[in-house]
């Protein structure tokens, strides 16, 4: 059974239970159970906890006193009342969408402060709030305990396939970078000769690009291997009982991972290869490629052992004094590389050895895992999002106080709700119409024919069953709440009254409720695909350029500090905004623009996002280092920033005549100029750690200036003037 099989069913069996048990018990308000599983399912996480189930119930009451003492305050009053709720809920669905981890718990709150509102009905208001409450808590509690025990996904297992291929993925860098040249191979015969001659360039060419898909690989795998760890720790799993050590592991994950990326380049790029430095090349670069091999067999083992000490690397003396400062440096960073990979490799095998293990803990003291803020609040869509859902509130509301519309106070709840829920969601709002359409087809024939047949509770289960699971096992996200209202429109309750004119007036709520939200598709922001690509296309680059400037302040000021920290966030979030929407963008409208330029240029900018990334952790050694110092104080580069501005800007861009050519020229300038500084200095005065500093300096930034420069050239082949045109 597949995940999408099991996630499925699991909400089947949820959404069955959260129908069936109050209908059994006699309750009211089944349906609010229902709907309460129905949220939770297409817009929370697919691993369910009993942490946050709890997390869940509790949001759900606060937000059910706080609706009850908004209606006791204004229930007199309507408009005041809805002033309240309106400013109310904007400030709850605005933290909710800021929110990191799993949004449902703000998004019950929400719901609780709309529903308490009985219609404008204040007599009565107390007790049906106390239900709605009670029926809402009741569903979180129904979908909590079954996501625990049916099909409860192994968790430790997880991690540790994503640990082996975030394993994999480190040693086939570190393979790929520190491959000695090649030998000279037998002569061809005369005749395979023409056929066969190559010039080199191609094959450096090739390597070098095995080298930028082997970095994007580690850095996506480091990615998946941290955010899945940080998912499970939030939710107090089972990894808590061992929480020092899984820590240790992520972060000397981490680390590795880092040394990599700091190193990993070219090695044409410097015209040497460390190999002819290093005494024992061969044997020192097997014993990494084996302690990469030993890391997962160590999940398997039960007892803790301390790390292994390994002979020091010694360099080539004689041929370092005779060689010029670029290979002295080339020798020197790859020995600071491969020692400190082989004491964290040694240790991280001793780390994952302790986990599970009844013998002891580890022996040596840990790095520290930096911790994940639990909330961005710097997203502009967030706060667009939060204008939004104020602006549906009193549209639907100045209509339902005009015009009485089938459903009354409950098209202006579940506008406001489904907005704040598909607000910015990269999906065309025809699909809601024909969702919703398709969802009305199933029901329809079912009420007429299917339902009035119906005598056995297991037949009316069975029917709620096959309906949500087909919802969920097709579709995802959470459009598919448009699917499975088509149920809702049936009415289910003990006693059922069969009127198809109350069935067509459930059906044109939702049908309403569908226009609210196609509106808020366009208006007050647009969400269209080509439109918010461009906002974060500039939005993206915008950033990008503050960080550059910022990390070549000397000292930054608190202002500068917390500016950075924001421009990074802000920078990040964009990049992955582009990336979902451009992966939705439909070209076919436009005539000189493809969606193959769009990825490339979207793959391009990923790989720019890697290298400032990689960049910025090793900042903070870098700027103690004392021949970065020096060498920063009479060597600014401009060409960095330059080249980032002319990607924020292409139309000014364009029209300056910056091409690749005079930028490759200037940045050579600037290389040489530091190749000249540093060959006047005496390197016995420096430790090997500075010096190694120095070249990781110069090979991250030559990374980032060959990134941006890839971007430009791709930038400049996309017509991004058709995206800002009218298509009508």
């Amino acid at each position: 059974m597949s995940d999408k099989f099991k996630f499925a069913f699991r909400v089947a069996i949820s959404l069955t239970l959260a129908y069936m048990i109050p209908m059994a018990l006699g309750w009211a308000q089944p349906s609010t159970a229902a709907t309460t599983v129905m949220l939770i399912a297409s817009t929370g996480s697919r691993r369910e906890s009993m942490a946050k189930g709890t997390l869940r119930v509790l949001g759900t009451i606060a937000g059910g006193i706080i609706g009850l003492l908004l209606v006791g305050f204004f229930a007199q009053d309507r408009l005041l009342y809805m002033l309240a709720v309106s400013l109310v809920v904007v400030i709850v669905f605005y933290i909710r969408s800021a929110y990191l981890n799993d949004p449902t718990l703000f998004m019950l709150t929400g719901v609780m402060i709309l529903m308490m509102y009985n219609g404008g009905d204040a007599e009565g208001a107390f007790l049906y709030g106390i239900d709605r409450t009670f029926m809402t808590v009741f569903g979180v509690v129904v979908y909590t305990l079954v996501g625990v025990f049916l099909f409860p996904p192994k968790v430790e297992q997880n991690l540790r396939q994503l640990g082996d291929d975030l394993t994999a993925a480190q040693k086939a860098l570190f393979e790929a970078m520190s491959l000695p040249p090649q030998t000279e191979q037998p002569a061809d015969p005369p005749e395979l000769l023409e056929e066969e001659a190559e010039p080199p360039e191609p094959e450096v060419e090739k390597e070098a690009t095995t080298l930028v898909e082997l970095s994007k690989s580690l850095f996506a795998a480091q990615q998946a291997f941290e955010a899945r760890y940080q998912a499970l720790n939030s939710e107090c799993s089972e990894v808590s009982a061992y929480k020092k050590e899984w820590d240790g592991t992520v972060a000397l994950y981490s680390q590795i991972t880092d040394l990599l990326l700091f190193a990993a380049k070219d090695h044409t790029r410097s015209g040497g290869h460390p190999v002819e430095y290093l005494r024992d090349f061969d044997v020192r670069r097997t014993e990494v490629l084996k302690l990469f091999d030993r890391l997962p067999d160590a999940w398997e083992k039960q007892t803790a052992h301390s790390p292994q000490t390994m002979d020091p690397i010694e360099y080539d003396a004689e041929r370092l004094k005779q060689a010029g400062h670029l290979y002295r440096g080339e020798a020197i960073s790859s020995g600071y590389l491969f020692n400190q990979l082989r004491e964290r490799l040694s240790k991280l095998e001793s780390c994952i050895s302790s986990i599970d293990s009844l013998t002891g803990t580890v022996d040596f003291e840990l790095p520290p895992l930096k911790a994940k803020p639990n909330f961005n609040w710097w997203d502009a869509e967030n706060a667009k999002s939060a204008i939004k859902v104020f602006v549906t509130y009193w549209v639907a509301g100045a209509f339902w106080i005009q015009f009485n519309p089938p459903g009354g106070y409950n098209f202006v709840i579940f506008s406001t709700l489904f907005v704040s829920i598909l607000s910015f969601l990269p999906f065309h709002p025809v699909m809601l119409f024909i969702l919703f359409t398709l969802g009305f087809v199933f029901s329809v024939p079912a009420y007429v024919f299917l339902l009035p047949q119906l005598t056995l509770g297991a037949e009316l289960a069975l029917f709620i069953f096959i309906y949500t699971f087909v919802g969920f096992y097709v579709l995802k996200g959470p459009v598919t709440i448009f699917f499975l209202l088509g149920m809702f429109t049936l009415g289910i309750d003990n006693n059922m009254v069969y009127h198809f004119g109350i069935t067509l007036t459930i059906v044109t709520l939702f049908y309403m409720t569908v226009l609210s939200v196609v509106v808020s598709y366009y208006l007050p922001f647009s969400s269209r695909p080509e439109h918010l690509l461009l906002v974060f296309r500039e939005r993206f680059f915008r950033h990008a350029t503050g960080v550059i400037r910022l990390l070549q302040v000397d000292k930054l000021s608190l202002w500068q500090k917390v500016q950075l920290v924001w421009r990074i966030t802000t920078m990040v979030v964009a990049l992955k905004k582009m990336q979902v929407w451009g992966g939705k963008f439909k070209a076919d409208h436009y005539p000189s623009f493809t969606a193959e330029q769009l990825n490339g240029y979207i793959a391009q900018c990923d790989l720019f996002h890697h290298h400032l990334m990689t960049f910025i952790k090793a900042r903070k050694k870098l700027d103690e280092n004392p021949l970065l110092v020096q060498a920063k104080k009479g060597n600014r580069d401009t060409v960095i920033p330059a080249l980032a501005q002319a990607l924020w800007q292409v139309e000014l861009a364009k029209g300056d005549g910056l091409n690749a050519e005079h930028l490759k020229q200037d940045y050579q300038d600037l290389e040489a100029r530091l190749d000249k500084y540093f060959s006047h200095l005496e390197l016995e005065k420096y430790s090997n750690s500075d010096i190694a500093g120095f070249y990781i300096f110069l090979n991250l930034k030559k990374n980032i200036f060959e990134s941006l420069l890839s971007c430009k050239q791709v930038s400049d082949e996309v017509v991004w003037e058709e995206l800002s045109m009218k298509r009508f």
